[in-house]
């Protein structure tokens, strides 16, 4: 589905069908090339709308929706740097979203369980470190859902944890929520086919205005890019969920506090190379990761399942704030 030819016409026609309330530019410049073109508005009338939506100036508005007609909308957008060999971007994007909706479907298993544990989902929220809130009463427990798409196959020789027993966890974004949010709990899937699934089971499903705004931005950014993403890739998931989940796999969940994410970091700060390992820029990613053992430092969610079931939320935030009494260094020089 790579090479998909459309014209300016379709290109815009397809951006107002499947993503007809984003904030991007993309979308503004595409509504406003289909009224030019189908006679809906004036060109004044178009800039002074492309203005109060705060994309432009109304200066530099009147000086772009004259061109549109004769140019073409697309060539208004800036393109998007790709790095790397990142030829199809948007598909890294999906892998959360699918990880997400299967961690959807635990919750409402939980609710039918346990009929005072509700949930809010604060995805839309903007990009917090929150994706779900658990509530019971007074109780508020923030979780954020995460895939593990990529096995890190230097683990052993760079922070002693087999390859397939080894999660990261990024050390700024562990430290910003347990400032944040304290009770905070990572969420983990482990699943290293979700990509080929993508590739072979969602992106086919696509219709015509799909395929063409799925490679639209793919290849262009501009402002609030990040708007059409979100839509795009969560509209994807949800629209075709029921014809694809039995098609991904249907990994364990397993769970780690940001507060003990930072603990393992201060004990065994060689699970954190850029901190504990010499030369870490020729071992990994340039992102300093603490790394966790699934196997002893992680918790099943068919676990934490069962005892929220039989004791509350109240329960999984007394776990994370569990303290113990301990000797330890504190070097006067």
């Amino acid at each position: 589905m790579a090479n998909i030819n459309y014209t300016e016409t379709e290109a815009a026609q397809a951006i107002q069908a499947v993503l007809p309330d984003s904030r991007w530019i993309g979308t503004g410049l595409a509504k406003a090339y289909l009224w030019l073109i189908n006679q809906e508005r004036s060109e004044e009338a178009v800039a002074r709308h492309r203005y109060e939506r705060g994309c432009f100036s109304l200066t530099k508005a009147r000086e772009i929706v004259p061109t549109l007609l004769r140019d073409g909308f697309l060539c208004r957008i800036k393109p998007r740097t790709k790095t790397g060999s990142a030829e199809n971007p948007i598909t890294k994007l999906f892998p959360a979203a699918i990880t997400e909706q299967r961690f959807i479907e635990k919750l409402d298993n939980l609710l039918c369980q346990r009929s005072t544990v509700d949930y809010e989902d604060d995805r839309e929220s903007g990009h917090t470190p929150i994706d779900f809130t658990l509530t019971e009463g007074k109780s508020r427990l923030p979780v954020n859902v995460k895939n593990a798409g990529t096995r890190f196959y230097n683990a052993e020789q760079l922070v002693g944890l087999k390859p397939d027993d080894c999660i990261p966890i990024p050390v700024y974004k562990a430290y910003d929520a347990i400032e944040k949010e304290p009770n905070l709990l990572y969420v983990v899937a482990i699943d290293y086919t979700i990509v080929e699934s993508i590739n072979t089971h969602l992106i086919p499903l696509f219709d015509d205005n799909e395929a063409i705004v799925w490679r639209i931005i793919n290849d262009y950014s501009g402002t609030r890019i990040r708007d059409a993403e979100d839509k795009f890739v969560y509209g994807m998931t949800t629209r075709h969920w029921d014809s694809i989940r039995d098609e991904f796999a249907n990994p364990e969940f397993h769970l780690i506090s940001a507060m003990k994410s930072i603990r393992i970091l201060q004990k065994k700060p060689k699970r954190t190379p850029g901190i504990g390992l010499r030369a870490w820029g020729t071992g990994a990613s340039a992102e300093v990761n603490v790394h966790i053992s699934i196997a002893e430092e992680t918790k099943p969610w068919s676990e934490i399942f069962e005892r929220i079931s039989k004791n509350g939320l109240s329960d999984i935030i007394g776990a994370i704030n569990r303290k113990k009494t301990e000797v330890v260094y504190d070097p006067e020089i």
